[in-house]
């Protein structure tokens, strides 16, 4: 049976914006903090548990990506070799393996289970 109830979505709100943050840097990250602000306070402990997760997990992967865009930035711009290398790591390294553990966390999600995020679900207790 599940943990949550079977009405409230939040948890799996708030994995799919921790996804598509993955590929639209910044735009859901936004949308999941109004989510927290909009439904924390009345979520169940597990959906709770998935916000604050996907925040971490979504705060580290942009920090992530705003870094190496100013790296590049500072150094040779985007036209060069340094900007090619720096993003085909984030996006073929980074990115799948903060992919892998949200879809983990959206199947748990949408069956209502908790699920902790390897490192990340220590940080959020």
């Amino acid at each position: 049976m599940s943990e949550s109830s079977s009405t409230d979505n939040t948890a799996s709100f708030a994995e799919a914006f921790f996804i598509a943050n993955l590929l639209f840097v910044g735009v859901f990250y936004i949308v999941l903090w109004v989510l927290y602000f909009i439904r924390y306070k009345q979520s169940s402990t597990v959906a709770k548990r998935h916000i604050s997760q996907t925040l971490i997990a979504s705060s580290l992967s942009t920090i992530i990506f705003l870094s190496i865009n100013v790296f590049i930035l500072l150094t040779e711009g985007y036209a060069s070799l340094t900007a090619l290398f720096s993003l085909e790591v984030y996006f073929m390294l980074i990115v799948p393996v903060f992919l892998t553990v949200g879809i983990l966390g959206f199947t748990k999600a949408i069956k209502g289970l908790a699920f902790s995020y390897p490192l990340i679900g220590q940080l959020s207790k």
